[in-house]
């Protein structure tokens, strides 16, 4: 069988004296930054996470440890990033390597959210029992999650094929936590509004920037010609073959020692038992007697001020290594948690709890950032999405681990002790720095723009 033909990069080859300027760079950023905003607003942790939560413990009578086996299970889609980043390299959607995929991805997830948004009278009029509902609405997010994941597969390779070709790594990764944070801190005060009012509201409010995704997609996006398919005149099996020989050699550009200690260390970050989960949500709102408005009101604080950390690593990252950058995004992410122990009951414009939103949420995402450039830095030139999507598919598989191990703690050996979770989260995540240290220096050793 014949060598299979290589995919070409979405972006042409760099020009010598190539510059964050150069004009190729940026209508791909643009669409990047479109998608990570899309695909992190609608998500059940962004948009859905207050009207979700008001839904299954307030309406459906849930606890949180139940609660938070919802969210766990819908976020499955997640930890299978791999699969997505294997299509996405080395299957072409539509005569395109990118762009079908976002278009899909886009008009998909608003599908599934339009369902979701139909009232629970609805479904029972269709002969559904409660039990049923609650399945028709995992099986719903289930959906739109796997949805969402190839539109954020897709622009994670086009931000590490960027990223590499122009040496922008550390800014990119800015820009992607950038509209990462946008979307996450319209999505929580617009959920907190919405999510006493009927879901259709959100479904509505959701498929709005999946649709501006779409048309960025669509207008922004310019590829270059694919290369004659290596198909043609071969018999069915034989083009089968091909699209399997493609899928195995990107792969193989994987599998290599460099990735390895990086997505360890990723997934040791998230797994850690957290309190940022279900738990919480149910302590701010039965125990300190917050309103899914007042918790909205305090995402958007708390984001608001996150989006600064863009710009301070954008800064930051042209003048440190990488690995003291790594050391210190552990401290820090230690640092984040500590804030939340000073919560208090709710007051009239909750000064405490803003500040403490604001600064545990802009430290914790400031944190995050070297290990979102280290995960561009490791990923191979050729399997871009491939790569990048396994590196967070670990992340999101420690989301998972450490959003359920959160609870469960919580509700069955912490006897629902808020401030025990908290230390907890904060001391195991310091054990992070051991595995820094073994990072390849080839990685780690150099800051960005050397």
């Amino acid at each position: 069988m014949p060598e299979p033909t290589p995919i070409e990069p979405t972006l042409p080859p760099a020009a010598n004296g190539k510059t964050a300027n150069d004009p190729r760079l940026w209508p791909v950023a643009t669409v990047m930054a479109a998608g990570i905003f899309a695909t992190t607003f609608v998500q059940l942790q962004g948009l859905g996470y207050l009207p979700f939560n008001h839904l299954l413990q307030k309406v459906m009578g849930l606890n949180s440890d139940q609660a938070a086996t919802f969210f766990s299970l819908s976020m499955l889609p997640w930890t299978f990033k791999i699969i997505a980043g294997l299509l996405v390299d080395g299957v072409p959607l539509f005569g395109s390597r990118r762009r079908g995929y976002l278009v899909l991805s886009a008009l998909t997830a608003a599908v599934m959210w339009i369902l979701m948004g139909l009232s629970p009278d609805t479904w029972l009029r269709l002969g559904l029992s409660t039990k049923n509902y609650f399945n028709m609405m995992l099986a719903l997010a289930i959906g739109m999650n796997t949805a969402i994941v190839f539109g954020s597969t897709t622009s994670g390779g086009l931000l590490v094929e960027a990223g590499q070709q122009f040496g922008v790594s550390g800014r990119l990764s800015s820009l992607r936590v950038f509209a990462q944070n946008l979307g996450a801190g319209l999505g929580l005060p617009l959920g907190g509004l919405l999510a006493a009012q009927a879901m259709g509201w959100t479904s509505a409010a959701a498929a709005l920037p999946l649709m501006c995704m779409f048309f960025a997609s669509w207008f922004l996006l310019k590829e270059p010609p694919l290369p004659p398919p290596a198909a043609h005149g071969r018999s069915f099996t034989e083009q089968h073959l091909h699209v399997i020989a493609s899928i195995w050699r990107q792969i193989k550009n994987v599998l290599r020692r460099e990735m390895l200690l990086p997505a360890l260390l990723m997934f040791f970050i998230q797994a850690v038992p957290t309190f940022r989960s279900t738990c919480f949500y149910e302590y701010q709102t039965k125990t300190l007697h917050y309103s899914d408005a007042a918790l909205g009101w305090l995402g958007l604080a708390g984001y608001a001020v996150a989006l600064l950390s863009s710009g301070v690593y954008a800064w930051w990252c042209r003048k440190s290594s990488l690995r003291a950058s790594l050391y210190l995004a552990i401290f820090v992410t230690a640092l984040s948690c500590l804030p939340y122990l000073f919560y208090t009951a709710y007051t009239p414009y909750m000064p405490r709890a803003v500040a403490i939103e604001g600064v545990g949420t802009f430290l914790q995402y400031l944190a995050y950032l070297p290990l979102f450039d280290l995960a561009v830095r490791c990923t191979p030139k050729g399997s871009e999405a491939l790569g990048y999507s396994l590196l967070l598919s670990v992340w999101n598989i420690g989301l998972m681990i450490g959003g359920k191990t959160g609870p469960m703690l919580y509700e069955r050996w912490l006897h629902k002790n808020m401030n025990e979770l908290i230390w907890i989260n904060a001391v195991v995540t310091l054990a992070g720095a051991a595995i820094v240290f073994f990072l390849p220096k080839n990685l780690v050793a150099q800051r960005e723009g050397k």
